[in-house]
């Protein structure tokens, strides 16, 4: 567990600097309006994020605001979410909107347990709001996630890992301060270019000199 114990100093640091050369640009990485960051997180579940641009450039020309969504037939919105292989999630996201205007007076929350309230949002959107919309130090966790931090930490990555506290303790503790978004898509970028499900990358990761499971390896 050597590499463990380096790695809790140096990860933030190798993963920035990895992050601030080999990052992918998304339409959605650079918007600062809550509503639009939240469509972006419904859309990315499950769905490759190459698919979602073009859907989700036109549904915010569509639907700029919460109040333009919440008047919408839920036809409109299941076209839209059809071309993701998601028109069951369109009745929920009507539901959402209806649920912000009405409560929310149209604003989206900033507190977790406020954001959890409301339909379409569970953990992982939550803190995903947190993080990307109002730059809370938040570490945003999934299985891709739970993936590096099993490697590098050399714990078990699987059986619904991201719903173990552990899972979640790590990476916010490895997150610095005024950093969480650039963090948070850099362990994203990272899961999706580098460190992948079967063949993983090593020999081209930042992290592979702190990394349990990529000393095991040679390259």
């Amino acid at each position: 567990m050597e590499a463990s114990v380096k790695a809790k100093s140096a990860f933030a640091a190798l993963l920035l600097e990895w992050y601030q050369k080999n990052g992918r640009c998304f339409p959605w990485r650079n918007k600062k309006d809550p509503y639009q960051i939240l469509i972006a997180e419904i859309m990315l579940q499950r769905t490759r994020a190459g698919q979602v641009v073009p859907v989700y450039l036109n549904f915010l020309r569509d639907f700029p605001t919460i109040n333009a969504l919440k008047k919408a037939p839920v036809e409109r919105i299941e076209r839209y979410f059809g071309k993701l292989g998601l028109r069951w999630r369109a009745g929920r996201v009507k539901q959402m909107a209806e649920d912000i205007a009405e409560r929310f007076k149209s604003g989206i929350p900033s507190d977790r347990e406020q954001l959890l309230s409301i339909p379409s949002i569970g953990d992982y959107i939550a803190d995903a709001m947190l993080a990307f919309a109002y730059g809370k130090n938040v570490a945003v966790v999934d299985s891709n996630v739970c993936r590096v931090i099993g490697r590098v930490f050399g714990l078990d990555s699987k059986r619904e890992a991201r719903r173990k506290l552990l899972f979640r303790n790590i990476p916010n503790s490895l997150l610095p301060a005024g950093k969480a978004r650039e963090f948070n898509w850099a362990m994203i970028d990272l899961a999706s270019l580098v460190c992948l499900p079967r063949k993983p990358l090593c020999s081209k990761c930042p992290l592979n000199r702190v990394c349990d499971f990529a000393q095991t390896l040679s390259f």
